[in-house]
């Protein structure tokens, strides 16, 4: 799907199709990440950009069946530039692996990413990180840095969580920061606000998604755009609904990014993406 050409929100609409006729539902909107954009970015129905020779590209998905989460994501580029650095970035992800098999604190796991980024001469970005998944939660209590951080927590048999490394060239700030752009919400409290249209629209959200992410472009034909804008920013304000700004390297520098899925059982570490 991703090419030279090829458009943002075409690859979102391919991937979420793809997911609902394998009988799930999407964990979360599809994100596309493009060079210094790195997450939390859903392009929306009214989106033409499109995918360059120069871009490195970042998709984030997620399956969702009665509740329960899986979480992957896959960077491409096609500039030669970039290659070292994607494959630094999956190697880390398989060295995190490799240790969450035999040493279960998050703190060390994240240590080795930062090593084997070293390794190659990337940086890691410093806050974001990977995560314990619960069921209608992405992102549960613990953490999985990207790099060492003493004293975190251990994840117990029982836990499913997501690795994902992001890596970015050693010039680089080598930590993301928030912009204006809000693509990506979910519900936070489910009240009532007084106000028939919003207590209605956030209630027809929770019977879809309970607390797990949507974006506008899911509900905009039901709606329209101006009044999905107007109701989400009041229920934003109510803090019925919290919103996740698209996160983007401090200096403007390319991300890659991978991540997979697992879970700690009776057998060990089981790798679900």
């Amino acid at each position: 799907m991703v090419k030279p050409g090829a458009g943002y929100l075409q690859t979102c609409l391919s991937v979420e199709e793809e997911i609902n006729k394998r009988g799930g539902k999407p964990a979360f909107p599809t994100g596309i990440g493009v060079n210094e954009v790195t997450a939390h970015y859903a392009p929306q129905e009214d989106d033409e950009s499109r995918f360059i020779e120069s871009d490195v590209i970042k998709v984030d998905f997620g399956v969702e069946v009665e509740g329960y989460v899986a979480d992957t994501a896959v960077s491409i580029t096609f500039n030669p530039e970039f290659e070292l650095m994607l494959e630094a970035t999956e190697r880390a992800l398989n060295a995190a692996i490799a240790t969450a098999r035999r040493e279960p604190r998050t703190g060390e796991i994240g240590g080795e990413i930062f090593r084997e980024a070293s390794k190659f001469g990337f940086k890691t970005i410093q806050n974001l990180t990977g995560h314990t998944l619960d069921r209608y939660v992405v992102h549960a209590g613990k953490s999985i840095p990207n790099l060492y951080v003493p004293n975190m927590p251990s994840l117990k048999k029982g836990d499913v969580f997501a690795i994902e490394p992001f890596l970015t060239v050693s010039s680089a700030a080598g930590f993301v920061v928030d912009s204006p752009q809000e693509t990506i919400f979910a519900i936070a409290a489910r009240r009532k606000t007084g106000v028939a249209e919003l207590d209605s629209f956030s209630e027809r959200v929770w019977a879809d998604r309970r607390t797990l992410p949507f974006t506008p472009r899911w509900y905009v034909g039901e709606y329209g755009k101006e009044k999905l804008g107007r109701m989400l920013r009041d229920l934003v304000k109510k803090r019925v609904v919290h919103s996740y700004p698209t996160l983007v390297e401090a200096s403007g520098k390319p991300v890659a990014q991978f991540e997979h899925t697992m879970a700690l059982g009776d057998d060990g570490l089981v790798v679900l993406t």
